[in-house]
């Protein structure tokens, strides 16, 4: 019996994908991020380093990243309050985020992040897209976050910093500036601010400038959610918890389970500029779950107070599974409970948001 034909449309969509310069890219940093973090490193040295890690240290890494997505989920209520008549139910917030954390790190290019608005569609009923808007606009929080906190990070420790580092801050003070800038100017004249916005992109090619008008759409579709100072004040302080303490957490109990031993003001500055570094890192779509390119962040952030090449890629190792173990556990299990299988999370279908007005 002859096998059934092949549909070449199914054959022309994956030879497009192989052809896709951005497949090529997502895998090649991450193996040139592994390549250039071990290849002046002795594994053995590696492996000793972990071996004589606190484990109970290494343990108390976990409950931070389990609040790490609860805060997230709590946050993103505030942010969704115009997707639903009353507040949507914080265990489905929670859920979304699991699932969506724990896709990111077993799909490659972040295609994980769909997961959320997908799943909340699904349990909540609200719309995706509206949903998608929501996350746009959190995603330019966390990246206002980092971008400050990298600016704070480098202003502090210039001098004890190479010159290529200590002169980014004045770029990190640039990238925090435009987005606060922009969604101040949405929130007190959306039409205007999108008109000039359009005009200034006119010197962008067509379609550049219609994905950088999609997005800033979504981002007043999410701006809409946020009702007043309360829910405003909520975010912010968030915000700033999740990123001033919790996320920040695991990297300093790492410096502690390995015994690295810097002055306070050292040790709390190496703290967030391993957080800032992996944050840059692992922003960009690349293999799933963040291997190689977190390593090479630990490293080049740690190298920059002193610490070992080794020690640093045993760092970033330990570090790492602390977070990707117990995050995709939980995922897999709302995975589980939700019937939700690996072919939906990776294209998964998200609906039409509604027509009305952001406001």
């Amino acid at each position: 019996m002859s096998s059934a034909p092949v549909p070449r449309g199914g054959r022309g969509a994956r030879l497009r994908s192989l052809l896709d310069w951005r497949v090529w890219l997502g895998v090649g940093i991450p193996v040139a991020a592994i390549v250039y973090t071990l290849h002046d490193v002795d594994l053995r040295d590696v492996a000793k380093h972990i071996g004589d890690a606190d484990p109970w240290i290494v343990l108390a890494m976990v409950p931070f990243h389990v609040l790490g997505l609860w805060l997230r989920a709590v946050r993103w209520r505030w942010l969704a309050l115009s997707l639903a008549p009353e507040p949507l139910p914080l265990r489905s917030l929670f859920r979304a985020t699991a699932l969506a954390f724990m896709a990111v790190n077993v799909l490659p290019f972040r295609l994980g992040e769909l997961a959320r608005p997908w799943l909340l569609a699904r349990e909540t009923e609200v719309s995706g897209a509206a949903a998608l808007g929501t996350l746009v606009l959190e995603r330019a929080i966390d990246f206002t976050c980092v971008s400050l906190m990298g600016g704070i990070v480098l202003l502090l420790h210039a001098k004890a910093m190479p010159a290529w580092v200590s002169s980014g801050a004045g770029i990190f003070a640039l990238f925090t500036f435009v987005p606060i800038a922009l969604i101040v100017a949405l929130r007190v004249d959306e039409r205007r601010t999108l008109a000039l916005l359009d005009g200034a992109l006119r010197v962008l090619p067509i379609a550049w400038r219609a994905r950088v008008m999609d997005l800033v759409t979504e981002v007043c579709r999410g701006l809409a959610g946020l009702r007043g100072f309360r829910a405003t004040s909520r975010v912010v302080l968030h915000s700033l918890v999740l990123w001033g303490v919790v996320l920040p957490a695991p990297f300093l109990l790492g410096l502690r389970a390995f015994g690295i031993e810097l002055p306070l003001r050292q040790l709390v500055l190496a703290t967030f500029t391993t957080n800032v570094f992996v944050a840059l890192a692992v922003a960009a779509p690349s293999a799933p779950g963040f291997f190689g390119v977190f390593h090479f962040a630990c490293r080049e952030a740690l190298g920059l107070f002193g610490v070992g090449r080794s020690v640093a890629v045993a760092y970033g190792t330990v570090v790492h599974l602390a977070y990707w173990i117990p995050v995709t556990l939980i995922g897999s299990v709302v995975a589980a409970q939700s019937g939700a299988r690996l072919g939906e999370l990776m294209a998964p279908r998200l609906g039409k948001a509604g027509s009305e007005p952001h406001r």
